[in-house]
């Protein structure tokens, strides 16, 4: 007798035609998330890196982080991504790890 281990299926690719989406659409959508979300998308692509580091995407940051109840404003030292890194992540700034 053979016993079959079959998970639950997965659709893989289903967000596959998400870079190919209009611009505007992209970003209504991206302005829901939280900054971990964004930190995580941007880590993904090359092309969701460069469009979510540049310095046209700081709406994003500035609405993702309003998504987050009692997060201060940025510091004007850092940038959006830079504060988002250092709220929502675990590792230290000094050695890395």
């Amino acid at each position: 007798m053979t016993i079959s281990r079959r998970g639950p299926r997965r659709r893989h690719g289903f967000l596959a035609d998400l870079p190919n989406m209009p611009l505007d659409i992209i970003q209504e959508v991206l302005g829901h998330l939280q900054p971990r979300d964004l930190l995580h998308l941007a880590r993904t692509s090359k092309a969701f890196r460069t469009f979510l580091m540049s310095r046209s995407s700081a709406f994003l940051w500035r609405a993702s982080r309003r998504n987050v109840e009692g997060l201060p404003d940025c510091p004007t030292h850092l940038s959006e991504p830079a504060y988002a890194n250092l709220a929502f992540t675990s590792y230290c700034f000094v050695c890395l790890s």
